[in-house]
């Protein structure tokens, strides 16, 4: 559907000039997870193709890569040279892109999510990264599972060693910010198997204004 998606924060947990790479699991145990994202442009209802999406997630213990594993604001320092599930591609001639990762965990004061950039006429490095400040920056958004779904994962290994407090969906104020105006923020799911622990795939469609052009706020770079 043809639904722009509300602006929401970056988060305290960005880094610049990610890998462009479409597994992003590294070393992290967790349910696999494969995600589907298309981007549409609102003002054509068109599919946006070669538009980089990035996404960043915690680990199954609520952990970001290279940072600290505390709550935090604003722009913390990086504690750790680390990528994991990390990383962004672009888009297909069909405006979509394919993410392998695995399903994310929770800290506290925020229920499961993905945090997701779009940039438009972006650049990349001669080392495999994007060049963050590069063309436009078209959206900055989350997405989320819904609680079925995040009950059947968080009763599995090693998901089950995550210490911190979880908070609902219920309870999230970026969530109800992000699931407004028509648009559903939450990742349509299904299992590959018989399994719930043979991994989920998920799809989403994110709606931008191509013509819109946000700001980065976190000076975090590798």
């Amino acid at each position: 559907s043809c639904v722009l998606a509300p602006e929401v924060t970056e988060g305290p947990y960005y880094i610049n000039n990610e890998l462009v790479r479409q597994d992003h699991r590294e070393d992290q145990a967790g349910i696999p997870l494969v995600i589907d994202i298309g981007i549409l442009d609102i003002n054509t209802c068109e599919p946006v193709p070669n538009s980089f999406v990035e996404i960043w997630a915690a680990n199954a213990t609520g952990v970001y890569a290279s940072y600290p594993a505390t709550l935090g604001g604003g722009s913390m320092s990086l504690e750790r040279n680390e990528t994991f599930l990390r990383g962004g591609f672009p888009t297909d001639d069909n405006g979509i892109v394919e993410f392998t990762t695995i399903y994310t965990g929770f800290y506290e004061g925020r229920c499961p999510h993905y945090h997701t950039m779009v940039h438009l006429d972006w650049s990349m490095s001669d080392n495999g990264t994007l060049v963050s400040h590069s063309g436009s920056l078209a959206h900055i958004g989350q997405f989320f599972m819904d609680e079925d779904w995040n009950d059947q994962v968080f009763a599995l290994e090693p998901y089950t060693l995550n210490t911190n407090n979880r908070t609902l969906n219920t309870e999230d104020s970026i969530l109800a910010e992000q699931n407004t105006d028509g648009y559903n923020g939450f990742l349509a799911l299904e299992k590959l198997g018989d399994d719930i622990s043979e991994g989920v795939l998920g799809y989403i469609t994110i709606g931008i204004d191509s013509t819109a052009s946000y700001s980065i706020m976190n000076n975090n770079y590798y």
